[in-house]
């Protein structure tokens, strides 16, 4: 029986090491392989654009590149390939990491042997078939949970104008209850289905001069009637002068700040305040969403953007995927922006995202 062909991509810059591990695996793999070589982030950018690997294997310091940012670049490139990180002895908490970001595998450097990383490539890319086989159903799914939904609120707006008959006040009540109920169901879908296209390399963003005034302005009034319903005061605190134009994706910041004011909304009690402030300087645009709500743990803060992630309170008590503010730190970086949590004590929560008003169109790497 043939052994299984690979191509590999080793990203390190350690020249020593990295013919060293090639060594490794020409002596004990189950499989035959090619393997490309870069030593920097801009070379292996190129090397993916040029062809298909099987599997990835990735130093995360590199010249040009350091840390988790160093994942996310390749991860944007790979199209879903399978990622083995290559740590140092000092640096297994950030195998670790890197794992909650997406890697399939991470192997301490001073401790590989052939076996091992031959055992760990073929463990990695049969985990990420099967990952992939999962989402690609999740997809599926979430896709045709949304129609009906959509379907079911044009149905529910109709009854609600009374274009179909007249109505007592607690039936429009109840109208409106559904349809609320159907627009926290229709973003979470949202999300999924976003989150699936991100990380599939399927999501295409175009960049062109966007108004952030009029983004917030739909916002705000696609979620007036969930806020009224359970008076939750909505605020704008925008001064009548300021410019928010910045090169961007209109649907992409859309989903951010819908994320954004839908988590606020979750978690402001009845009779509370959910603010959207706006400030810009020449060069960059700060946008941000506070909350009178309970706060977020200090503990609960080091997590709140990984993927699926959610807080014990928001386990127990408030519906959710966990993916809303792992996918706005997704499009707010391939923005060149940055979005941060800040808790003052007694005072709800502030999201702020911080994007500069002009970014290449081009996807980082």
């Amino acid at each position: 029986m043939s052994k299984k062909h690979l191509a590999i991509l080793l990203i390190e810059d350690d020249p020593t090491f990295a013919s060293a591990l090639q060594a490794l695996l020409k002596r004990k793999s189950i499989f035959t392989f090619d393997c490309a070589h870069a030593t920097t982030l801009e070379d292996a950018g190129i090397l993916l654009s040029q062809k298909q690997f099987d599997v990835i294997l990735l130093d995360l310091t590199l010249p040009d590149s350091t840390g988790i940012e160093t994942l996310h670049a390749v991860r944007r490139r790979g199209n879903a390939c399978p990622v083995i990180i290559l740590t140092g002895q000092d640096e297994e908490d950030l195998g670790v990491q890197a794992m909650k970001a997406g890697a399939q595998d991470y192997l301490i450097k001073g401790e590989i042997d052939g076996r091992l990383l031959s055992r760990a490539i073929t463990h990695a890319i049969e985990r990420a078939r099967l990952i992939y086989e999962r989402e690609d159903f999740l997809a599926t799914l979430t896709h045709d949970l949304k129609n009906p939904l959509i379907g079911a609120n044009r149905v529910i707006e109709l009854l609600a104008e009374e274009k179909i008959g007249k109505l007592n006040d607690e039936q429009i009540n109840l109208l409106f209850h559904i349809k609320n109920s159907n627009w926290t169901l229709l973003t979470l879908i949202g999300n999924l289905l976003e989150v699936y296209r991100f990380e599939k390399d399927l999501a295409t963003l175009y960049f062109e001069h966007t108004n952030l005034m009029q983004i917030i302005n739909n916002c705000m009034k696609e979620i007036a009637p969930i806020a009224s319903d359970r008076n939750i005061e909505i605020l704008k605190d925008i001064p009548e002068e300021s410019e928010a134009v910045v090169l961007a994706d209109s649907d992409s910041l859309t989903r951010v700040l819908r994320n954004l004011l839908d988590n606020a909304l979750k978690y402001t009690p009845t009779g509370g305040q959910v603010r959207v402030s706006l400030s810009s300087s020449h060069e960059r645009v700060l946008l941000k969403v506070s909350d009178t709500g309970p706060g977020i743990p200090e503990e609960d803060r080091k997590h709140l953007f990984e993927r699926f992630w959610r807080g014990r309170a928001s386990r127990r008590h408030t519906p959710g995927t966990g993916l809303g503010l792992y996918l706005c730190q997704q499009i707010v970086t391939l923005h060149k922006g940055t979005i941060s949590c800040a808790c003052p004590a007694d005072k709800g929560t502030s999201f702020l995202v911080d994007l500069p008003r002009e970014v290449e169109a081009a996807a980082p790497m």
